[in-house]
């Protein structure tokens, strides 16, 4: 299984979250635009393509992390 040091989880965190960022500010973006209307623009094809992008490589993300963070334990 894969070992990380301390620097290697940061990096890992960061770019994670950073995604997370993204793909929490186009679903902001999708319901806030359509703003003072009831119109939600999630199903625009720029945006549905930013979503499902950034929503796969989230999705990637958590079982990647999930796999690493089931793996076998370091015996001290």
């Amino acid at each position: 299984m894969l070992h990380l040091n301390d620097n290697q989880v940061s990096k890992f965190l960061f770019v994670f979250e950073g995604i997370g960022a993204i793909f929490a500010g186009a679903f902001l973006v999708a319901y806030l635009l359509g703003l003072p209307t009831d119109v939600v623009y999630h199903s625009d094809p720029i945006l549905r393509l930013v979503l499902s992008i950034f929503g796969g490589i989230l999705v990637l993300f958590i079982l990647v992390t999930v796999v690493v963070l089931r793996g076998p334990k370091k015996k001290e």
